[in-house]
């Protein structure tokens, strides 16, 4: 039998950075006295943002750790509950069909922007974040300077997980929407991004309810996702707060 799509189920809000954060990019040039470890910015506009790659890669590997499902070479792991969620390369040799799991590059809301365009910083919308380390036999200090995107930056999020059938059995979306909540929960306890031991990248998901988009919804006019809010509020729920079996016992299964 074919493979059918059924749903989609999107998760948004806003990521807040409860610590500075580093998400490393590309040095293109030396300074003398400049920033030794820059972070990724929107080429157009040059605000920092998250890529979703870097988002969906800590996810996994939290997930991989929490149900034991680890490769023993440091290859992505085959294990169904994290390659139904995550997918996995076609090198691999394993089809596990359709990626489920859609991470979107995460952008500043203009509350952020307009707390970036007012820093007391010499460089564009982030801060030096100064460190050293001592040579333990010659106790020289080789000082370095990291940029970090500074605590209380808020980026908005999207994760979309699509729901198929295959070969007539459907997706087991409660074990996908629980190992992925367990992954976010994971990350809330752990860091994104670059030197999270030493203080960096501690994040928190504010959530906006789900919204489901079954197949029959993309036929239909007018059917657009609502854009995220400015300010956080009453609309926002914590991880605590996301309850699966609330999501899956909407009329008629799934549906908006």
């Amino acid at each position: 039998m074919p493979t059918q799509f059924i749903a989609n189920i999107f998760l948004r809000g806003k990521i807040e950075c409860l610590t500075g954060l580093h998400v490393g990019g590309s040095k293109t040039k030396f300074e003398i006295g400049g920033v030794d470890n820059p972070i990724i910015r929107d080429p157009v506009t040059r605000y920092p943002y998250i890529p979703g790659t870097s988002l969906k890669g800590k996810l996994r590997m939290l997930l991989e750790y929490h149900l034991g499902a680890v490769h023993p070479e440091g290859k992505p792991s085959e294990d169904d509950s994290i390659t139904s969620l995550f997918g996995i390369g076609a090198e691999e040799g394993k089809n596990s069909g359709p990626v489920r799991l859609i991470v979107r590059d995460a952008y500043p809301d203009k509350a952020t922007i307009d707390l970036w365009k007012n820093l007391d910083s010499e460089l564009l919308y982030t801060e030096y974040k100064p460190e050293n380390t001592i040579d333990r036999l010659t106790s020289a200090a080789n000082p370095r300077y990291m940029e970090r995107v500074v605590k209380g930056s808020r980026f908005d999020f999207e994760l979309i997980l699509s729901l198929y059938e295959i070969n007539g059995k459907q997706d087991d979306v409660k074990a996908n929407l629980e190992n992925l909540k367990q992954a976010m929960m994971k990350l809330e306890h752990s860091a994104l991004g670059g030197s999270g031991s030493r203080g960096y990248g501690q994040i928190k998901f504010h959530l906006l309810d789900p919204v489901i988009f079954k197949k029959e919804k993309y036929v239909e006019e007018n059917k657009q996702l609502t854009s995220i809010p400015e300010q956080l509020g009453t609309a926002f729920k914590s991880l605590n707060e996301l309850k699966i079996d609330n999501i899956l016992s909407k009329p008629n299964t799934l549906e908006t």
